[in-house]
């Protein structure tokens, strides 16, 4: 990835409050990104502060969005959008 072609705006973590695994998610992203010389930043969107009808809301916790998708490859969520576990 080269660092003059995205920006840190682009990398999202969506997360909810008491998320266990958002703390390694995050702390494993800023290894790589320091790993790959890239600047180490990122968003955190917290899913409980969001509108029910956001699409990021049928998200999973934690999950990682590059340019507005999954960067493992899930599919955006459509609706009906599951309720938080």
């Amino acid at each position: 990835m080269n660092p003059n072609t995205w920006s840190v705006n682009e990398l999202v973590i969506v997360t909810r409050g008491g998320c266990a695994n958002t703390p390694v998610m995050q702390a494993n992203l800023e290894t790589a990104l320091r790993t790959l010389g890239l600047p180490v930043g990122f968003h955190l969107v917290d899913l409980d502060l969001l509108a029910g009808t956001d699409v990021v809301t049928g998200y999973p916790t934690p999950t990682l969005l590059f340019r507005g998708r999954d960067v493992f490859g899930m599919p955006k969520p459509k609706p009906p959008f599951p309720e938080p576990a």
